[in-house]
């Protein structure tokens, strides 16, 4: 495997030819952002992309795509060349995993990861829409493609979705430059387009009766524990069965816990097999949740991973995963000592 540089997968795009554009299972804003972007850019170059995830894309998230195709309706055959963007793991291509020999680049952020092809990674980036804005500008300046505001809007929506309206601690000075340039752009574009203030409201300001469902689920049966710097929501096969939810519908359950005052860690672990959990950390501190996630074969940044855990019942899971995240967090309580926030 070989690190890549920018202009080399540039280089890579514009002879692409028919290429298919891979995300991670059940992708998020920043997943489909980045990969259509990319979409559009091959194509601008005379190729043809299209672009496949294993996992289906949440309702609110329509609005960034059209066809996304699934493992079975994917012929990598098919294709001359695969790309796969905001993935950190072979794990997290799901069924796509066997396409891995025939991956030419992997285009991905994520600072704790297994890398699989060779890569463009840029860990200081706030999300894979970063790294793709550099390509898009990069091609734009070589002339390989027009300013297309299509990409610009995709690229809006990775970004201002990853770095959580530029309110994580992954938001830095480049990641407001590139917004900045971005807002500029599309809101003076009159071309009938979507502003950045009605893609604002498409992913941030709006809920599926089943996600306020699953919210109002994650309030009810929410616990806390470590002197409440840790917060945990469980579903559980049976709870989602009888709210018929979908893994979708509780994607966002970890912000409830998380908006908790005094909590350092929020956990949401939700049921995927008969002894499987699939577990979502976020901090609001400066610990490693990466690192815990490692141990269990997960990983994703310092401050928002994943990872999956074996448990015998609902309760086994949510005790493993308050064990070892709460052993990080008194890690965190011993050597750091709690501040009021002041501006």
């Amino acid at each position: 495997m070989t690190e890549r540089t920018v202009y080399e997968v540039c280089d890579f795009i514009e002879k692409a030819g028919r290429t298919l554009v891979l995300g991670h299972v059940n992708p998020d804003a920043d997943c489909l952002g980045s990969a259509f972007a990319l979409r559009e850019m091959i194509n601008a170059c005379d190729g043809r992309a299209d672009v496949a995830c294993d996992g289906q894309v949440p309702d609110r998230l329509s609005f960034m795509c059209d066809a996304v195709l699934t493992p079975d309706g994917a012929d990598a055959d098919g294709y001359d060349t695969i790309i796969s963007v905001d993935v950190a793991s072979p794990l997290q291509l799901g069924k796509f995993e066997a396409l891995i020999p025939q991956i030419k680049v992997m285009i991905d952020h994520h600072a704790s990861g297994t890398p699989f092809a060779d890569n463009l990674i840029k860990t200081d980036a706030s999300a894979a829409g970063e790294i793709v804005y550099r390509i898009y500008k990069e091609l734009v300046f070589r002339g390989s493609i027009r300013r297309n505001v299509r990409v610009m809007r995709l690229l809006y929506a990775a970004i201002v979705s990853d770095c959580g309206s530029f309110k994580y601690s992954n938001t830095t000075p480049y990641t407001h430059g590139i917004a900045a340039e971005l807002v500029a752009n599309i809101n003076t574009a009159n071309d009938g387009g979507l502003d950045t203030d009605a893609i604002c409201h498409l992913l941030f300001g709006r809920f599926t009766v089943r996600e306020m469902t699953a919210k109002m689920i994650a309030i009810k049966n929410m616990r806390l524990y470590e002197d409440g710097r840790l917060g945990v929501v469980m579903f559980s096969r049976e709870t989602l069965a009888e709210n018929g939810l979908t893994e979708s519908d509780v994607g966002n359950a970890v912000e409830t816990p998380r908006c908790i005052d005094g909590v350092l860690v929020a956990l949401a672990l939700r049921q995927t097999g008969e002894r499987t959990y699939k577990v979502s950390s976020r901090a609001n501190a400066e610990i490693d949740c990466a690192a815990v996630c490692a141990n269990y074969g997960g990983g994703g940044h310092v401050r928002a991973a994943g990872c999956t855990i074996e448990a015998d019942s609902p309760e086994d899971a949510e005790k493993i995963a308050v064990d070892a995240f709460g052993k990080a967090v008194r890690e965190y309580l011993e050597n750091t000592p709690l501040v009021k926030a002041r501006i």
